[in-house]
Protein backbone atom coordinates (compact mmCIF):
# COMPACT_ATOMS: atom_id res chain seq x y z
CA UNK A 1 0.00 0.00 0.00
CA UNK A 2 2.92 2.31 1.02
CA UNK A 3 4.27 1.38 -1.84
CA UNK A 4 2.08 2.39 -4.41
CA UNK A 5 1.19 5.34 -2.21
CA UNK A 6 4.83 6.73 -3.04
CA UNK A 7 4.61 5.41 -7.15
CA UNK A 8 1.02 7.71 -7.35
CA UNK A 9 2.74 10.75 -5.67
CA UNK A 10 5.92 10.21 -7.98
CA UNK A 11 3.83 10.22 -10.82
CA UNK A 12 1.57 13.48 -10.06
CA UNK A 13 4.41 15.37 -9.11
CA UNK A 14 6.46 14.47 -12.12
CA UNK A 15 3.04 15.16 -14.25
CA UNK A 16 3.30 17.88 -16.81
CA UNK A 17 0.79 19.40 -15.00
CA UNK A 18 2.32 19.06 -11.60
CA UNK A 19 2.93 23.07 -11.65
CA UNK A 20 -0.56 24.08 -12.86
CA UNK A 21 -2.33 22.17 -10.09
CA UNK A 22 0.52 23.69 -7.14
CA UNK A 23 -0.58 27.04 -8.34
CA UNK A 24 -4.14 26.10 -8.17
CA UNK A 25 -3.91 25.18 -4.93
CA UNK A 26 -1.74 27.63 -2.77
CA UNK A 27 -4.07 29.91 -4.61
CA UNK A 28 -7.03 28.77 -3.43
CA UNK A 29 -5.29 27.68 0.01
CA UNK A 30 -5.12 31.22 0.88
CA UNK A 31 -9.11 32.00 0.24
CA UNK A 32 -10.96 29.02 1.39
CA UNK A 33 -8.71 25.58 1.39
CA UNK A 34 -8.49 23.58 3.93
CA UNK A 35 -5.43 21.72 2.98
CA UNK A 36 -1.78 23.51 3.23
CA UNK A 37 0.01 23.71 -0.56
CA UNK A 38 3.00 22.19 1.50
CA UNK A 39 1.40 19.16 1.03
CA UNK A 40 1.90 19.37 -2.47
CA UNK A 41 4.72 21.21 -2.25
CA UNK A 42 7.02 18.70 -0.98
CA UNK A 43 6.66 15.59 -3.31
CA UNK A 44 7.21 18.15 -6.17
CA UNK A 45 9.65 19.35 -4.73
CA UNK A 46 11.80 15.84 -4.02
CA UNK A 47 10.66 14.24 -7.26
CA UNK A 48 12.02 17.55 -9.18
CA UNK A 49 14.83 18.30 -7.73
CA UNK A 50 15.41 20.48 -10.33
CA UNK A 51 12.55 22.81 -9.98
CA UNK A 52 12.51 23.34 -6.61
CA UNK A 53 13.21 26.91 -6.94
CA UNK A 54 10.79 27.04 -9.64
CA UNK A 55 8.42 25.36 -7.28
CA UNK A 56 8.87 27.81 -4.53
CA UNK A 57 8.39 31.13 -6.38
CA UNK A 58 5.21 29.62 -8.17
CA UNK A 59 4.06 28.57 -4.53
CA UNK A 60 4.28 31.56 -2.92
CA UNK A 61 3.16 33.92 -5.95
CA UNK A 62 -0.23 31.72 -6.08
CA UNK A 63 -0.62 31.96 -2.09
CA UNK A 64 0.36 35.38 -1.93
CA UNK A 65 -2.04 36.04 -4.94
CA UNK A 66 -4.96 34.38 -3.44
CA UNK A 67 -4.42 36.20 0.04
CA UNK A 68 -4.75 39.32 -2.19
CA UNK A 69 -8.44 38.24 -3.11
CA UNK A 70 -8.92 36.98 0.22
CA UNK A 71 -7.99 40.25 1.21
CA UNK A 72 -10.49 42.09 -1.25
CA UNK A 73 -13.46 40.05 0.09
CA UNK A 74 -12.41 40.53 3.47
CA UNK A 75 -12.25 44.69 2.50
CA UNK A 76 -15.83 44.66 0.89
CA UNK A 77 -17.53 42.33 2.94
CA UNK A 78 -16.78 44.58 5.75
CA UNK A 79 -19.21 47.76 4.36
CA UNK A 80 -22.06 45.32 4.40
CA UNK A 81 -21.97 43.47 7.72
CA UNK A 82 -20.24 46.34 9.75
CA UNK A 83 -23.62 48.18 10.69
CA UNK A 84 -23.79 44.23 13.33
CA UNK A 85 -20.85 45.20 15.61
CA UNK A 86 -19.82 47.63 18.17
CA UNK A 87 -18.30 50.59 16.03
CA UNK A 88 -16.17 50.97 19.15
CA UNK A 89 -14.97 47.56 19.67
CA UNK A 90 -14.28 47.51 15.99
CA UNK A 91 -12.05 50.69 16.00
CA UNK A 92 -9.86 49.36 18.98
CA UNK A 93 -9.28 46.59 16.98
CA UNK A 94 -8.26 48.04 13.70
CA UNK A 95 -5.85 50.54 15.58
CA UNK A 96 -4.52 47.61 17.65
CA UNK A 97 -4.18 45.51 13.76
CA UNK A 98 -2.71 48.43 12.34
CA UNK A 99 0.14 48.67 14.79
CA UNK A 100 0.60 44.88 14.97
CA UNK A 101 -1.08 43.82 11.63
CA UNK A 102 2.28 43.43 9.86
CA UNK A 103 3.69 40.67 12.32
CA UNK A 104 0.24 39.33 12.63
CA UNK A 105 0.60 38.76 9.13
CA UNK A 106 4.08 37.56 9.05
CA UNK A 107 2.91 34.74 12.00
CA UNK A 108 -0.29 33.98 9.91
CA UNK A 109 1.67 33.34 6.29
CA UNK A 110 4.68 31.38 7.99
CA UNK A 111 3.09 29.41 10.51
CA UNK A 112 0.45 26.71 10.73
CA UNK A 113 -2.46 29.19 11.15
CA UNK A 114 -4.62 29.32 8.28
CA UNK A 115 -3.50 31.96 6.53
CA UNK A 116 -6.92 32.62 5.27
CA UNK A 117 -8.20 33.95 8.33
CA UNK A 118 -5.24 36.73 8.07
CA UNK A 119 -5.63 37.59 4.53
CA UNK A 120 -9.32 38.00 5.05
CA UNK A 121 -9.22 39.31 8.48
CA UNK A 122 -6.58 42.39 6.76
CA UNK A 123 -8.73 42.82 4.61
CA UNK A 124 -11.73 43.28 6.99
CA UNK A 125 -9.61 46.04 8.99
CA UNK A 126 -8.31 47.59 5.85
CA UNK A 127 -4.99 47.00 7.10
CA UNK A 128 -2.77 49.08 4.79
CA UNK A 129 -2.35 46.76 1.51
CA UNK A 130 1.03 47.54 0.29
CA UNK A 131 2.44 46.25 4.21
CA UNK A 132 0.54 43.17 3.31
CA UNK A 133 1.54 42.35 0.36
CA UNK A 134 5.21 42.51 1.26
CA UNK A 135 4.24 40.47 4.55
CA UNK A 136 2.23 38.14 2.99
CA UNK A 137 5.66 37.31 0.25
CA UNK A 138 8.27 37.06 3.47
CA UNK A 139 6.57 35.01 5.43
CA UNK A 140 5.04 32.58 2.62
CA UNK A 141 8.51 32.89 1.04
CA UNK A 142 10.30 32.12 3.30
CA UNK A 143 7.89 29.36 4.48
CA UNK A 144 8.37 27.72 0.85
CA UNK A 145 11.93 27.96 0.51
CA UNK A 146 12.83 26.47 4.10
CA UNK A 147 10.92 23.67 2.87
CA UNK A 148 12.81 23.38 -0.34
CA UNK A 149 16.39 24.25 0.69
CA UNK A 150 15.51 21.10 3.31
CA UNK A 151 15.17 19.03 0.61
CA UNK A 152 17.20 19.88 -1.73
CA UNK A 153 20.17 20.12 0.18
CA UNK A 154 18.95 17.05 2.65
CA UNK A 155 16.65 14.85 0.45
CA UNK A 156 15.17 12.47 2.23
CA UNK A 157 16.60 13.44 5.75
CA UNK A 158 15.08 16.88 4.87
CA UNK A 159 11.92 15.37 4.61
CA UNK A 160 12.34 13.80 8.08
CA UNK A 161 13.68 17.15 9.61
CA UNK A 162 10.43 19.05 8.51
CA UNK A 163 8.11 16.56 9.71
CA UNK A 164 9.85 16.00 12.91
CA UNK A 165 10.46 19.73 13.88
CA UNK A 166 7.49 21.49 12.19
CA UNK A 167 6.66 22.64 15.41
CA UNK A 168 9.88 24.63 15.87
CA UNK A 169 10.31 25.22 12.44
CA UNK A 170 6.86 26.58 11.14
CA UNK A 171 5.50 28.12 15.05
CA UNK A 172 8.53 28.93 17.01
CA UNK A 173 11.36 30.32 14.37
CA UNK A 174 8.70 33.29 14.00
CA UNK A 175 7.78 34.00 17.13
CA UNK A 176 11.20 34.63 17.64
CA UNK A 177 11.65 36.43 14.63
CA UNK A 178 8.92 38.95 15.13
CA UNK A 179 10.15 39.28 19.18
CA UNK A 180 13.73 40.21 17.79
CA UNK A 181 12.28 42.56 15.52
CA UNK A 182 10.16 44.10 18.16
CA UNK A 183 13.35 44.05 21.13
CA UNK A 184 15.75 46.16 18.25
CA UNK A 185 12.77 48.65 17.36
CA UNK A 186 12.35 49.22 20.89
CA UNK A 187 15.93 49.97 21.55
CA UNK A 188 16.50 52.06 18.59
CA UNK A 189 13.84 54.21 19.64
Amino acid sequence: MLNRLKTFLKNKSQSKYSQFVLSIISFIESIFFPLPPDLLLIPICYYNRNKIFFSVINCTFFSVLGGLVAYALGYFLYDTINHLFDQSKIQHFINFYNKWGVYSVIIGGFTPIPFKIITVTSGFLKFDLFLFLISSFFARGLRFLLIGIAIHLLGDRGIILLKKYKFSIFLVIPILLVMMVIIVKYFLN
